[in-house]
């Protein structure tokens, strides 16, 4: 009995292997990369979401409450600053009355003027602290949402607030408020890092690009 193969029987077998081969192959490569592909898309749309969440949850929200404060905070210049400007045009235009006349002048429109201080004192203790506590609210809330070089911003906010609220409720002499250096000016590279990164991640989403 001859068991030996021919050359034209093993180059059949070989076709025959390679026919079931290739296919199978081409075919494994296929999953593989359709499988790869599928993990880079839902990847991309994890991130994409993550952002959208950023964005609606922290970096929005900080950036609206900033613009409001900044806006009140204008005004209330604006309108300090006419004011004062009109009371000095008002008592210029009494200098020729005798003093009786001058300072029953005076009796009778500086509370109207007086009201504008009692009225931004006011609008300080009923909205403007309220929207200073709700950024660090925010903050706090949504330590999770915030990029690492956002985070450093978090204690100077805190401070800043506990400050206010310790002069508010007279628990900070005026002589150590003046030693802390309390001012606004402290908050600006923190309200300019909140725009750029709220302006970044806003053009991320717009382009779909994580």
């Amino acid at each position: 009995m001859n068991l030996s193969i021919s050359w034209q029987q093993s180059t059949g077998i070989a076709r025959w292997v390679a026919s079931i081969a290739i296919p199978a192959a081409a075919g494994l490569i296929g999953v593989l990369i359709g499988g790869w592909l599928t993990s880079r898309r839902e990847q991309k749309q994890r991130k994409l979401a993550f952002l959208e969440k950023q964005l609606s949850f922290f970096y929005s929200p900080m950036l609206g409450l900033r613009n409001e404060i900044r806006a009140r905070g204008a005004f209330r210049v604006q309108v300090q600053t006419e004011a004062d400007d009109a009371w000095k045009q008002l008592c210029g235009e009494t200098e020729g009355l005798s003093i009786d006349a001058r300072q029953r002048f005076s009796s009778e429109r500086w509370p109207e003027f007086s009201r504008i201080i009692e009225y931004d004192n006011t609008k300080l203790h009923e909205e403007l602290l309220p929207a200073y506590r709700k950024m660090v609210a925010l903050f706090r809330d949504g330590y999770w949402l915030a990029e690492p070089e956002t985070r450093i911003y978090y204690a100077g906010l805190l401070q800043f607030v506990e400050i206010w609220d310790r002069w508010v409720d007279k628990a900070l002499p005026r002589e150590v408020l003046k030693r802390l250096g309390h001012n606004e000016d402290s908050l600006t590279p923190f309200y300019a890092h909140i725009e750029r990164m709220h302006d970044a991640i806003r053009q991320k989403l717009k382009d779909g690009a994580p």
